[in-house]
């Protein structure tokens, strides 16, 4: 969550690490509110990168209140917020026949629930202003109910999260709120890192005609420009960064 007058994009979420600071100016205050108190030393290491005063915050973004709260302070102290970027994943991999309903209630909780809860945080301040920047992290498995790792239950909540940034647009745009969503193929982070067996990898790599992963920074840029007013006359859209994955 951060004010307007910059250009550098914030993560509302548990992986700071997948939206870095390297990959914009980092000219202003800015937010950083990682879901997962072991995240703290990755979103300290973003605000320290910061060129103004960054602000690490832990909390749960499948608590609506806490983020409400977050909102409040930030519009306290900063004047105002203009760009949202809706972060947090957590993933269950394997079938949905071992998946049970607390798989499936923690998954929604975090990366469906999460990212309404955070719109609904922040929009009171876009509306006051009639404008404001929210991108929204997807992710290319919901186009096949799951992805490299077995993982239904994310395919699943990252289809709600695409289908929910449609409607948010939709209902948004009257009041110069512009809302996207990009949505990765398999990105080398923490999260991803330690599911990536050698042979995994291997078979991964052999689907993507780029021939490598999404970086941290092929993700960032991505939402640099969505949050950039180079695309004031986006919204409503999902940008999908695979590598040609989703081709064949």
């Amino acid at each position: 969550m951060v004010p307007r007058n910059c250009g550098h994009d914030s993560t509302s979420g548990a992986r700071p690490e997948a939206v870095p600071p390297s990959s914009s100016p980092r000219l202003c205050p800015e937010i950083v509110v990682p879901a997962d108190p072991a995240r703290g030393e990755a979103a300290a290491r973003v605000a320290a990168g910061c060129k103004g005063p960054g602000h690490p915050l832990t909390l749960d973004v499948g608590d609506p209140a806490l983020l409400r709260q977050c909102a409040e302070r930030i519009a306290a102290e900063q004047g105002r917020i203009d760009i949202l970027v809706n972060n947090a994943g957590i993933l269950k991999t394997g079938s949905v026949i071992e998946a049970t309903i607390e798989d499936w209630d923690q998954v929604c909780r975090v990366n469906l629930s999460g990212v309404y809860y955070g719109c609904k945080a922040v929009l009171p301040f876009m509306l006051r202003r009639k404008s404001g920047k929210s991108v929204n992290i997807a992710s290319g498995s919901a186009a096949k109910g799951g992805g490299a790792f077995g993982n239904v239950l994310y395919g699943t909540t990252k289809a709600g999260v695409i289908a929910l940034t449609k409607g948010l647009a939709r209902d948004l745009a009257p009041f110069g709120i512009n809302v996207n969503a990009v949505a990765p193929s398999v990105t080398e982070t923490g999260m991803t890192g330690p599911l990536l067996s050698p042979e995994r990898r291997q078979a991964v790599l052999s689907a993507i005609p780029l021939g490598r992963f999404a970086s941290t920074t092929d993700i960032a840029r991505t939402v640099l420009f969505l949050v950039s007013d180079v695309s004031a006359y986006i919204t409503g859209d999902t940008i999908v960064v695979d590598g040609g994955y989703l081709t064949r």
